[in-house]
């Protein structure tokens, strides 16, 4: 009974329990969002537009649009939040939009918008009954307008002058129309030179720079007209373009002004073979061409020997030609540093008038250097150098060191010769011992217009050495400075007799052809060895053995200029032998036919 009770008990509780929560349900107030048409603020807010990937989405927009039905949607844009001058980019019925880089690019380039400036730009979406929320890009564009020149026009003309190579011949001035002063991206411009109406087949650069402009020298124009092979004196028309590149990480972003046609006349760089020398300051020559004195081109310097009193005179390029003449301020414009024993005669030709002591002197015009020197005159072959050394693989006994370089000696006036042991390996020549600066490869002579031998080509081992290619053995090596060649052939005959005998009481063998003292030729026109000497006696030098009559005494060699050593003396004893002044004793004798000198060490 009393389970009965309870069971009726909790089911009158349920069913009250039950009817209190249906009061409650009818008490409930449920809300609904208001309808919204919203433009979604994406995830990326900076577009830096990439030329590399035009057809690549630039943005993409999305929206939601629960207040209409519209099918038909208008993607606007402004460069300010207020939409002042609103720009429509496109419609959809779609709730999002796209537009490609290049689209883009090209749509903000209409309204001005400069390259490589991050530019704030809205958007927004109308359904054509309401207008969303504006949502905000930082876009960065590129450049699709080209450069333009603005200086020189096609009028302009230049003749080229060779008085200052490093002045400024003509500046050319440039605009990027699309590019402000708040760039960010770096942009290099070249500037490129062709001849007129070739479409730029074979280009110059003229420079490249950052800025708007580029200046170019006289010297840098003239190079790029005459390898143009416009002749000296004679105008060319060429066409000038700049060239803009950025680099983005993408690739080069190129982009190429239009032409303008100039017109440039070039000056002669190539220096004559020989100066000539005409003027009554010139001893032997005078005003007349029938004697010039002749001063010959060894790589950039002209050098002779010349007498000189207190007159005038002028350099010229070519014999017989007094236009070609090359006077005192000729000279002087050009910034040479000239002796102050010349001067500018103030003679209506403004000839060099020399104001030194009259006699003989050794002049120097060298063209590098843009220095005129007198000096005391030379005895024996002029050359730049006394010798030139060689170092190397290639030459047997040598190696790479100084401890035995060989060496091909001046002979001649730029001429340089030797007789040089050559195996299939690299070497070079060097101007001084010692100096590795001072080397001379391939390249050097090849640049300068040589003909080479045939068995010595560029080595190609990284310093561009010259390498010996022939059958090893023994040659004769000819450098001529004057000719510019290079040559192998037979081993030279360096000195007129391949040596000298010294026969007499001075020396060990006395008066007879048992047992001369031989002093061996050594180098070109040098006979060097050693001989024993007693003092206060005489000798003669002999150019063949056993042959009284091939002797060479004292006043021989006097009468010839040379140089004696001051232990020798005309021994005055009928014959005009030679005395020795010495200490009795053995001795390095040389008799150097070039230099004109007897030494003694």
């Amino acid at each position: 009974m009393k389970n009965f009770i309870k069971k009726i008990g909790f089911l009158f509780l349920s069913l009250t329990l039950l009817l209190g929560a249906c009061e409650t349900e009818e008490s409930l107030t449920i809300t609904t969002p208001d309808a919204e048409f919203v433009l979604e603020t994406p995830g990326i807010s900076n577009i830096f537009l990439n030329f590399a990937t035009p057809d690549n989405p630039a943005f993409t927009i999305t929206w939601k649009d629960e207040v209409s039905n519209s099918t038909n949607f208008t993607v606007e844009m402004s460069t300010d939040v207020d939409f002042t001058n609103p720009v429509v980019l496109g419609s959809t019925d779609k709730n999002n939009f796209s537009m490609t880089v290049m689209q883009f690019n090209d749509v903000l380039k209409s309204l001005g918008i400069t390259s490589y400036e991050q530019v704030a730009v809205y958007f927004r979406v109308d359904n054509g009954s309401q207008k969303s929320n504006p949502i905000l890009f930082q876009i960065t564009t590129y450049a699709v307008a080209v450069p333009e020149i603005t200086s020189p026009d096609n009028t302009f003309s230049a003749t080229l002058s060779d008085v200052d190579p490093e002045a400024v011949a003509m500046t050319i001035e440039f605009n990027d129309p699309e590019v402000g002063a708040n760039n960010t991206a770096t942009i290099n411009y070249e500037v490129q030179m062709a001849l007129a109406g070739t479409s730029f087949a074979q280009v110059y650069s003229l420079g490249t720079t950052t800025s708007n402009s580029i200046d170019v020298t006289h010297g840098a124009a003239n190079d790029f007209v005459l390898t143009a092979g416009i002749n000296p004196g004679d105008s060319g028309s060429f066409d000038l373009r700049v060239i803009a590149t950025v680099n983005n990480g993408s690739g080069d972003l190129v982009r190429t002004s239009d032409a303008t046609t100039i017109s440039i006349t070039p000056y002669d760089v190539a220096l004559a073979p020989i100066l000539y020398v005409v003027g009554a300051g010139a001893v032997d020559a005078g005003w007349d061409w029938a004697t010039p004195v002749e001063l010959v081109l060894q790589g950039k310097k002209y050098s002779g020997n010349i007498k000189l009193q207190n007159d005038a005179f002028r350099f010229f390029t070519v014999k017989d030609d007094w236009g070609s003449g090359q006077n005192y301020p000729w000279y002087q414009d050009r910034g040479f540093t000239i002796d102050s024993n010349l001067e500018n005669a103030l003679d209506g030709d403004s000839n060099f008038r020399f104001t030194g002591t009259p006699g003989e002197y050794f002049i120097e015009i060298d063209m590098d250097a843009e220095t005129i020197t007198l000096g005391p005159p030379v005895v024996g072959p002029n050359c730049n150098f006394d010798q030139l050394w060689l170092v190397g693989a290639g030459v047997v006994g040598t190696g790479w060191d100084w401890a035995n370089p060989a060496k091909v000696t001046c002979t001649g006036t730029g001429v340089y010769e030797g007789n040089i042991n050559l195996t299939n390996g690299a070497f070079r020549f060097f101007t001084i011992r010692d100096d590795w600066g001072s080397g001379r490869n391939f390249p050097f002579y090849a640049n300068d217009g040589y003909t080479i031998d045939s068995d010595l080509i560029d080595a190609m081992d990284g310093d561009n050495n010259f390498e010996f290619t022939g059958t090893p053995g023994e040659y004769g090596l000819t450098v001529d400075t004057v000719n510019k060649t290079i040559t192998l052939g037979a081993k030279i005959s360096l000195c007129d007799n391949e040596q000298l005998w010294a026969v007499g009481a001075a020396t060990p063998g006395g008066w007879d052809w048992a047992n001369p003292t031989q002093i061996p030729c050594n180098g070109a026109g040098e006979y060097s060895g050693q001989i024993t000497l007693t003092n206060n006696e005489a000798f003669r030098f002999f150019t063949i053995r056993d042959d009284w009559g091939s002797g060479q005494n004292f006043p021989f060699y006097v009468n010839e200029g040379y140089t004696i050593d001051a232990n020798f003396e005309d021994a005055l004893d009928g014959d005009n032998n030679f005395r020795f002044l010495g200490t009795t004793g053995t001795y390095t004798i040389t008799i150097n036919t070039n230099a004109k000198t007897i030494t003694l060490n």
